[in-house]
């Protein structure tokens, strides 16, 4: 755990690490959103409940750089759990990390470094 009242404030609520990609999951989100609908339009549901279970995760802090709302969880906590979401899907769930890589690539979450 991070010391200062800085970085309490700006910690993501999962992983614990300082928010530093402010952006927040609504955001990215919609972005993943429209890849998927080019490429897994069926996927949209899942992808959209992935997002819910973040809503319950509030605290004021760090704001999104894009629309400005509080933020409580890091884009890579976000996309490890999208890139989850694809796991029964290897070609989609590569592509995803290639578009979306947020320190995804070389971490437990792919084996694909």
């Amino acid at each position: 755990m991070h010391s200062s009242l800085y970085s309490s404030k700006h910690e993501c609520l999962l992983c614990g690490d300082v928010i530093t990609n402010p952006i927040c999951y609504n955001c990215i989100g919609s972005e993943v959103e429209e890849w998927l609908s080019s490429r897994m339009p069926k996927l949209k549901p899942k992808l959209k409940k992935t997002g819910e279970m973040f809503a319950s995760y509030t605290h004021h802090g760090t704001r999104c750089i894009l629309c400005g709302d509080n933020m409580n969880v890091c884009t890579h906590c976000y996309c490890y759990e999208v890139h989850k979401m694809l796991e029964d899907y290897p070609r989609l769930a590569e592509e995803f990390v290639e578009f979306f890589n947020f320190e995804l690539r070389g971490s437990p979450v792919s084996s694909l470094a």
